[in-house]
């Protein structure tokens, strides 16, 4: 190492937090993947309601199986 260049940071040195609970939160962060599907996968099959143009609820359910073989568009998020 040169004498100019800083030793790497230890990830929960990073983030400002003790070794223990970096661990604690990769040990969370590892249980919560469990159910996620993995990449190139397919998606699991869910219902949700639709919405209007105007965001407004509509009563009508619409199913991810429904459009098998169509391109689909999953938005998450708040635009508040």
């Amino acid at each position: 190492m040169d004498a100019d260049q800083k030793p790497a940071l230890k990830p929960w040195e990073s983030r400002r937090i003790s070794k223990e609970e970096f661990e604690e939160y990769m040990a969370r962060s590892k249980a919560r993947q469990v159910n996620a599907p993995e990449v190139g996968k397919p998606a699991p099959d869910f219902e949700i309601e639709e919405l209007d143009a105007h965001g407004k609820r509509t009563g009508k359910l619409f199913r991810l199986s429904s459009a098998r073989g169509k391109p689909v568009a999953l938005v998450f998020g708040s635009y508040t």
